[in-house]
């Protein structure tokens, strides 16, 4: 039987990692640049790769930069397997500059140029999809590609790392939200974790996570509340395991596994995402992301 199809849309940017003892200075020489980390950025492709790590298929849809960063986010979505050929590409590439320092990770953000909209058929790209993972990056788009997937009743997972415009219509075009404390504490900013999960799914989702990084994740179904403490894991880099978690959740998801098992199964592959620069190469495999549950069991 065919893997489940998982399709992601979103604007796709590049990010670039460093320890900051190792960053290259000034005069160096260009080989002291392999010291960098350059993968997609956190968002529906680092979404899409967790996904098709545990076992699902994935396709990306949306839009990526027209210069070479663009052409490496490119040639790395088809490296792992994932299907770029609905990626429009426009403009120059957003970018995200991280350091990881002794005491925190530092963290620059160049938004580039979008350039003009380029339609996308959702009709196409929902094509055999099981799934439709969205982060608020392009809403316009987003908004009319979640419409068309809750009529076909697929589940669409909206990943809120920040409120932006748009981000309330998204909400209410979605299945299940997951967002990060930050998030959750902008949509519902007074009151217990719990209230919050209350408030968020009154604008409309039928389930929310509110993921609490070192804390782990807590979410609610239903009449159903459940509290994940986060797995123990060597911590180098931390960020875009929000991400991972994303398209993690979407996987056991589609595996038809409760919805307490869903939380558990991504905040295992988060934690497992945190070994390395960047989420992208620290991507955990099935096996991996099931051996870690099962410590859970013994």
């Amino acid at each position: 039987m065919q893997a489940p199809l998982v399709v992601g849309l979103g604007r796709i940017g590049v990010s670039i990692s460093g320890l900051g003892p190792n960053l290259p200075g000034i005069d160096a020489a260009a080989a002291d640049l392999a010291a960098l980390a350059t993968a997609p950025a956190p968002g529906v492709a680092v979404a899409l790769r967790a996904a098709l790590r545990l076992g699902c298929r994935a396709r990306a849809c949306g839009s990526h930069g027209a210069d070479l960063l663009g052409q490496l986010v490119r040639t790395a979505l088809r490296d792992a397997g994932i299907d770029s050929e609905l990626l429009h590409t426009i403009g120059t590439s957003a970018c995200e500059l991280v350091t990881v320092a002794p005491d925190g990770t530092l963290r620059t953000r160049y938004a580039g140029e979008r350039g003009q909209p380029m339609p996308i058929d959702p009709e196409v790209a929902l094509e055999g999809a099981s799934a439709l993972l969205i982060d608020g990056s392009d809403p316009r788009d987003q908004l009319r590609m979640a419409e068309l997937a809750r009529k076909r009743k697929l589940p669409v997972i909206f990943d809120v790392g920040e409120v932006r415009d748009g981000t309330s219509d998204l909400i209410m075009a979605s299945d299940i939200l997951i967002a990060s404390e930050r998030a959750a504490s902008e949509l519902a900013p007074r009151g217990e974790l719990s209230d919050a999960l209350d408030e968020i799914l009154a604008l409309g989702p039928r389930a929310v996570v509110i993921t609490l990084g070192d804390k782990g994740a807590i979410g609610r179904h239903g009449d159903t509340l459940v509290r994940c403490p986060a797995f123990p894991s060597e911590v180098l880099d931390s960020f875009g395991a929000g991400s991972v978690f994303h398209g993690a959740f979407a996987a056991a998801l589609l595996s038809e596994l409760p919805f307490a098992r869903c939380i558990e199964l991504a905040a295992a592959a988060a934690s497992l995402s945190l070994r390395e620069l960047g989420p992208w190469s620290a991507m955990p495999s099935r096996d991996e992301v099931l051996a870690l549950v099962r410590t859970r069991r013994t």
